[in-house]
């Protein structure tokens, strides 16, 4: 939180680029966190005109945490959105969701053997290739 605060904490590149293009494309965007929502309060970095646009499902709304599915199930019924269609890892894959995964700093030694793609990072230009097309292709081919 203090990070945050103190304004340490940025965007990993490329996220503000592809949630533009979903905002702009009509494509539901979500945060799904088992943590409370002030933890989740990172969403702010997008800016409030994106911040306002994403719905934020926090941890203090489900009985139970992750690996449950409980967080991705809330979202996908509150969204009316179709489930096998999502970024998320162990509860979104329990709830039927495709999961994306862009490792971190965080997450670089984390075994994502379930996900079904897993990327470095997002990037931005020149990395042009990780976009709103790109990830829609993979959901639609479903492969590793």
């Amino acid at each position: 939180m203090v990070l945050i605060e103190k304004k340490l904490l940025l965007l990993r590149p490329g996220v503000a680029k592809l949630v533009d293009q979903a905002l702009t494309n009509g494509v539901k965007v979500a945060v799904c966190s088992t943590s409370n929502e002030k933890a989740v309060s990172a969403i702010g970095l997008l800016g409030p005109e994106r911040a306002e646009k994403i719905k934020i499902f926090a941890g203090d709304v489900v009985p139970k945490k992750k690996p449950d599915p409980a967080i991705y199930n809330l979202a996908t019924e509150t969204l009316g959105v179709d489930s096998s269609k999502h970024v998320g890892l162990a509860a979104a894959k329990a709830a039927g969701m495709t999961c994306i995964v862009t490792k971190s700093g965080y997450t670089a030694d984390e075994d994502f053997v379930n996900a079904d793609a897993v990327f470095d990072c997002i990037g931005d230009p020149p990395e042009e290739k990780f976009d709103l097309a790109f990830c829609g292709s993979l959901l639609q081919k479903q492969f590793v």
